[in-house]
């Protein structure tokens, strides 16, 4: 029975000293390691939510109403934006966010006629596309 252990008591060993050892290097989650191990895939993981947030949100405007989707979309992306880390990107998503936020409150104002948020969030957006799909050709 002891010699059935000892395997078991050298496997949770080196399973503790891996935990530890990343412990050591800040990595508290397995996204933490997949970030350190590719520094892309943070980025990457931000295009996938940028992309859905646009299938969702904004290609459902007629179910949905144009003004409140566009502000669940600015919603949406801005919280995306916060959490990425390459600088690019997060700038992207920021401008887009804001200004289809920007644009949902014109229309709520019956100004929408004089905002350029809707051009500014068109260019983010065509921006942001461009750059994602440098991202995933380059994984």
């Amino acid at each position: 029975m002891a010699e059935n252990g000892q395997p078991v008591a050298v496997w949770l060993g080196a399973a503790a000293s891996a935990l530890a050892l990343l412990a050591f290097f800040g990595v508290t989650s397995f996204d933490e390691l997949g970030a350190k191990l590719d520094p892309e895939s943070a980025s990457r993981d931000a295009c996938t939510d940028a992309s859905r947030a646009w299938r969702e949100y904004g290609e459902d405007m007629p179910s949905m109403g144009m003004e409140q989707s566009l502000r669940l979309y600015g919603q949406k992306l801005s919280a995306v934006a916060e959490e990425t880390e390459n600088v690019e990107l997060r700038e992207l998503l920021r401008i887009d966010g804001e200004a289809s936020t920007e644009f949902a409150q014109a229309m709520a104002r019956k100004e929408s006629y004089r905002s350029s948020a809707s051009t500014r969030s068109y260019n983010a957006r065509l921006a942001w596309g461009k750059l994602c799909t440098e991202l995933s050709e380059s994984n």
